[in-house]
């Protein structure tokens, strides 16, 4: 019988066995060790909202998220026992305070998980189509039908019990047409021309993350007993607030609405809860993630006033980064991901 197209010949198999076996490449390295680190954290922090969520098809869900995340921990430290890869030391039960109180409202826990895997779905996308190993593509196509499976069950809990909030409505132009002129990309001299609709769902979402953001700052702020962590995370919500302000504007003058403020979604608990580790390395990973999305905003907004914006967000966030990075290193928190061997160091050691 005639081979079809999809079938592969011998030369293919051999070829496929040959990267099966091959050894894990840089990429599919940071990959696996992010993904390692950051759902043995999401592990603490979603079985903690499972023990303290109050209605039961939120308890459920974050049941099912705690499922998912040992899963995925327990995925990646097979393909490093494979490889004969120290496992990371990631986090644990010792990082969390069982018996503490709530933080958070069961609101918060859905928007929280629906926030997280919406950026899931991304990276976890792009470290699937950078990965070439089957075994490794096969973890980043579960972490990404997963994330999908959970984002799409919390927007319908959101939906039924009427908080999920939705992007502004708008009235468009009916007809399409070309861009004739510059003043197209204007936004500081003249006539601002109105927003494009891309331009809305950025800054929309920019707002809505930020208060995600900034609700979880709050959180660890009143919580913590280290007066430096806490400050760090004063400084975080300052920043929050300062640009849910500055994309607030760019919507509201334009009379396009913006999402309602989310005050109720933290209790007034300050029994600790995370540790200091935790807390920051959390804190890290979201304002990496903010980066990427200011960019991506950036990329695609081409009036120059709201580049701009995003260019400034863009900064100031890069800075609160690597502020937080090092108070991570100088309190011994920062765990040092996968890097090359220096082959400096190798040439210093003496001979056996």
């Amino acid at each position: 019988m005639k081979r079809t197209q999809y079938e592969p010949d011998k030369m293919q198999e051999k070829a496929f066995a040959a990267i099966a076996n091959a050894p894990l490449n840089a990429t599919e390295l940071a990959a696996l060790w992010n993904s390692y680190m950051q759902y043995t954290m999401f592990n603490c922090v979603f079985k903690q909202f499972s023990q303290t969520a109050d209605d039961k098809d939120v308890r459920l869900i974050m049941e099912d998220t705690v499922n998912i995340c040992t899963k995925r921990v327990a995925w990646v430290a097979e393909i490093f026992n494979k490889e004969g890869l120290p496992i990371p030391i990631g986090f644990s039960d010792d990082d969390v305070n069982w018996n503490a109180p709530r933080l958070f409202s069961d609101a918060y826990f859905l928007y929280y998980l629906i926030n997280s895997n919406k950026i899931a779905v991304g990276i976890n996308g792009l470290s699937l189509v950078t990965s070439g190993r089957s075994d490794v593509r096969g973890f980043f196509t579960h972490c990404v039908d997963s994330s999908m499976h959970l984002f799409n069950n919390a927007a319908d809990i959101l939906l039924s019990k009427g908080l999920y909030v939705r992007p502004p409505i708008v009235s468009v132009v009916k007809i399409p047409s070309y861009v004739k002129k510059q003043d197209f990309l204007g936004g500081f001299l003249g006539e601002r021309r109105s927003l494009l609709a891309q331009e809305i769902s950025a800054l929309f979402y920019g707002i809505i993350t930020n208060n995600v953001g900034k609700r979880l700052l709050m959180g660890f702020r009143q919580t913590t007993d280290s007066n430096e962590v806490r400050k760090y995370m004063d400084r975080g919500v300052n920043m929050a607030n300062n640009l849910i302000d500055t994309f607030s504007a760019s919507l509201t003058r334009e009379n396009v609405p913006d999402p309602i403020p989310w005050d109720f979604m933290v209790t007034d608990s300050t029994t600790p809860i995370f540790s200091d580790k935790l807390m920051m390395y959390h804190t890290v990973m979201v304002t990496s993630a903010g980066i990427l999305n200011y960019a991506a905003s950036m990329a695609t907004s081409p009036r120059h006033d709201l580049m701009v914006n995003y260019f400034k967000a863009i900064a100031e966030v890069a800075n609160y980064l690597e502020d937080g990075t090092n108070i991570m290193i100088e309190n011994g928190w920062y765990e040092e991901p996968f890097r090359t061997v220096d082959r400096r160091d190798l040439l210093n050691k003496p001979e056996h």
